[in-house]
Parts: C-alpha cells; structure tokens; sequence
C-alpha cells in the first residue's frame, strides 16, 4: 500500500496555495511599487518645473543673455567658473557659489542665448545638449546622464522680450535611491509574511486532509480486493471529502448494477448463439440423412437456417456498431450535415427495406438545414430511430418523421404507432445491454440486443444534441431530438 506520507498531498496543497498567495503578494507589491515610483517621477518633474522657474526668475534680470552679462552676473556673486572654447564657441562653465548654487545637488543647468547658443551650463556633461520643446518635461537618457529636462523662455524685466532659454535637467540618483530603499522593503515584507502564512498553510492543510487519508485507505482495500463490489467508504467529515466519499458510493452501485447487467448481457448472448446453432446443426443433420430424398424436410431445414443465421447476423451486427461507433466520433470533428437530406435518404432505404410499412415525412422547411454532425452518424441515429419504431409496430404499420426548425434549433421526431413502452422500461432504454419485457421474449428476429438505443445515446452525447421521449402502452412511442443548426442555405429552385 502506498502510504499517505509518501503522497504528500497536503504539501502539494500547500505548495500550490502557497504560490497562489504568493503571486497575489507579488501582484500587490508590484501596484505598490509602481503607484510609489510614480509619486516618486511626479515629485521630480515638480522640482523640474521649480527648478527652472527660480533660474528664469534670476536670469530675467538681465537685458541680454551673453557670455560677458553672465560672467559680471557670476562674479558678482564670487563664483567659481572657468570659460570653456569649443568648436569655436565659448560658454561657461559654472562650478559653484553662481547659479550652480540655485539649484540642488542632482540638478544641472544649461543656459542658451535668444539665438540658442549655449552660454553657460554646470556640468560639461551637458554642454552639447540642444534646447528642448519649450514647456514641456521630458526623459533624458545618455551615459553620462538619465532624468527629466525642461525648457523655458528667459524674458527681460526691464524689456519684457525673449532674452534666451534656460534646460533645466534633473538627475535621478535620488529617486533610485528611494527606489532601491522601496524594493528592499517590499522584498524583506514579502518574505516576513510567506513565512508565516506556508507555517500556517502546512499545519491547517495537514489537519483538513485526515477524512482524506481515511477515504484512500478504503480505495486501497477496493484495489486490493476488486471483486467484492460491496465494500462502502463511510466518511463523515461534514465537507467536500464527505461528498467524495458519497459519491464513491454511489460509483460502487452503478459499477455493480453494470456488472450484473453486463453478466445478464453474457448470458443472453450465450442463450441466443447456442439455440441458433443448435438448430442449425440439428436441421444440418436432418439435411445429411435425409434432406437429399425428402423436399419438404429440405425446404424446412433450409428456412430454419436461414431464420438462425438472420438472427445472429444481426446481433453481430448490432455489437460491431456499438464497437464501431464509440471510436469515430474525434476522427469526424467539423463535418457538416444537410439533415432534411439525410432523413429522406434513410426513408428511401426503409420504404425497399419494408414495402409494407407507411414511412410518412413531413417537413415545413424548403431550405436546406444543416448541423455540425458526421453523416454517418446522423443517419445511424435516424436509422435506430425508424428501424425501433418497425420492430415494435406489429399492428399499425406506420411511420411518422417530422423536420421542423425552431430558432437556432432543428426539432426531428420519429413517432410509431406500435407497441409503446412502459414507465419503468422508459427510465432504463438508453442502457446497454437493456430490454424491455416484451422484446427479451421476442422469438423473431425482430427483439435484437438492446444496444440501439444505447448507441444513440452515445451519438446524441458526442454532439450534445438534446434527445427526449414520450410513449404510451400500446399507443406508440414518440423520440425527439434538438440539434443546433450552424448553416442554414436556401435552396433555389425553378
């Protein structure tokens, strides 16, 4: 016996939900992290925009933005610079105690005339930076730098024109830094918390599967000892694994009603193969001693064998269907059917087979009706439909097969008039191996197997078609199917 231990399902279990919780976790903390860093990038196009207002606001003093304007400005106020001459240009570079001190540590400054021409910067690492789109705050990437940079016009005091521009650029090593600190906090709560929470999974996880362990000892006794079919769980845990255990219960009963349905099968089939042969052999022998000289023990034994053969034809007949069907219903996924067309070819086929018989079709649709279905197998399960209906019409000979279409849906009847079937047989027809009162004492060839209807009960399941019926004791029996229609196609006549 496998033990339970070796199984770990309560591990399994909670190892799953443990991952679950995770993701949800993870898929929190990421909401977290993201509406965090947003408010992060939100403060620093803040301090973009107040940046580069307070630069505006000191430079706007000035009639004119030129190199020499600036250096008075610079020295001035004693800063640091130096004058920097590249192709051909001269800007300044301003390291300290100037405007490098308006602005904060992770802030630079590049400073252009009214003509666009750098002027002045703070850090070299910007000097070949071009004015951006004035007003607007964009995401600058380069080796030397990553953050925001705004544009905005510089206006005179005194003059009130356009005397230059002024980029502001925003470094974002402080908002890394809070961003790094973020992550780090969120990955160490995480943590914290799957710890406590897989603690708490495994303990309550392995206490929830005991009725379990319990319900697996019991199966294990049934594969040990597979013929005892008597054999019931009783589980009362008052959850899901008591309705497991029911429900293996009530598995057991149709598994034994089957089994004993399929040893009565057994017998009935070994019943009706020896009486045919037995016959046979007996009209065969007659036949060796006696049938060369006598005609009329000829003509009897000759019918007799006949009789028996036509019986066992059908009955292999009717056990390679069932065989046949159950494996074709994935070779045929797709296929599309005309149904009208299909019903009158499987009337015409019955009206050679039984000239004797009434087939009546009646039909208010004029277009062609078509259904995603394998043709054979429609016309099989029309086929056991009619071919029902004439074994049990002793009487009335009549055949009635209607085609109607109700919204999406095509509604097929096959109605007799014969001998009908009793409540309790009703509840039981679609059964292998099944048959009524009347047709297992059938002496004709007529009874068969009870394996028709349960092959249409195969074909109606494989296609989820809708199958009903209604019978009254020698009044008749009414089948109904409902099949959804996938294409529709008028036809065109003259």
């Amino acid at each position: 016996m496998i033990k339970w231990e070796e199984k770990s399902l309560s591990r399994k279990i909670s190892i799953f939900s443990l991952l679950r919780i995770l993701l949800v976790l993870t898929i929190f903390n990421l909401i977290v992290y993201f509406g965090t860093t947003q408010i992060f990038l939100a403060r620093e196009r803040y301090d973009v925009e107040q940046g580069a207002e307070v630069v505006r606001d000191f430079l706007s003093q000035e009639s004119a933005l030129t190199v020499d304007n600036l250096l008075e400005l610079l020295d001035e106020y004693n800063a640091t610079r130096s004058l920097v001459e590249e192709d051909g240009t001269q800007y300044i570079l301003d390291k300290s105690g100037g405007i490098d001190d308006l602005t904060s540590d992770n802030q630079d400054v590049a400073i252009f005339n009214k003509d666009k021409q750098l002027v002045l910067t703070t850090d070299k690492s910007v000097a070949n930076f071009k004015t951006g789109t004035v007003g607007k705050i964009k995401i600058y990437r380069a080796p030397a730098f990553t953050g925001y940079y705004s544009t905005a016009k510089v206006y005179s005091k005194n003059t009130k024109e356009v005397i230059g521009y002024v980029t502001l650029f925003q470094h974002f090593s402080s908002y890394y830094r809070m961003r790094y600190c973020l992550v780090a906090i969120l990955l160490i709560t995480e943590l914290a918390e799957m710890g406590l929470i897989s603690h708490v999974l495994f303990s309550s996880t392995k206490r929830f599967l005991r009725p379990l362990e319990e319900f697996q000892g019991v199966v294990s006794n049934i594969a040990e000892t597979p013929g005892d079919l008597t054999v019931r769980s009783a589980i009362h845990s008052g959850d899901e694994i008591e309705e497991i255990s029911a429900n293996f219960d009530k598995m057991l009963d149709q598994i034994e009603g089957y089994t004993k349905r399929q040893a009565r099968f057994v017998s009935d089939v070994s019943h009706e193969l020896r009486t045919p042969i037995a016959v046979i052999k007996g009209h065969l022998g007659l036949l060796k001693r006696w049938g060369k000289e006598d005609q009329h023990i000829l003509e009897e034994s000759l019918d007799a064998a006949y009789h028996e053969t036509d019986r066992m034809s059908i009955m292999v007949n009717e056990m390679l269907d069932m065989v046949r069907v159950q494996g074709s219903f994935d070779l045929h996924k797709g296929e599309k059917t005309d149904l009208k067309k299909s019903i009158e070819f499987v009337l015409g086929n019955f009206r050679i087979l039984h000239p004797d018989f009434n087939f009546q079709f009646s039909t208010s649709v004029e277009e062609c009706v078509f259904a995603e279905i394998y043709k054979n197998h429609f016309e099989q399960a029309i086929l056991i439909l009619i071919d029902n209906g004439v074994k049990y019409s002793s009487g009335s000979k009549i055949i009635h097969v209607t085609l109607d279409v109700q919204g999406d849906d095509a509604i097929i009847k096959v109605q007799d008039e014969g001998e009908g079937i009793s409540q309790e047989d009703l509840k039981y027809i679609f059964e292998r191996f099944y048959r009524t009162d009347k047709s297992r004492n059938c002496v004709s060839t007529q009874g068969g197997l009870g394996i028709g209807l349960a092959i249409l009960k195969q074909i109606v399941n494989a296609y989820e078609i809708n199958v009903s019926v209604n019978s009254v004791v020698d009044e008749g029996t009414e089948f109904t199917l409902v099949i959804p229609i996938i294409k529709a196609k008028q036809d065109k006549t003259d």
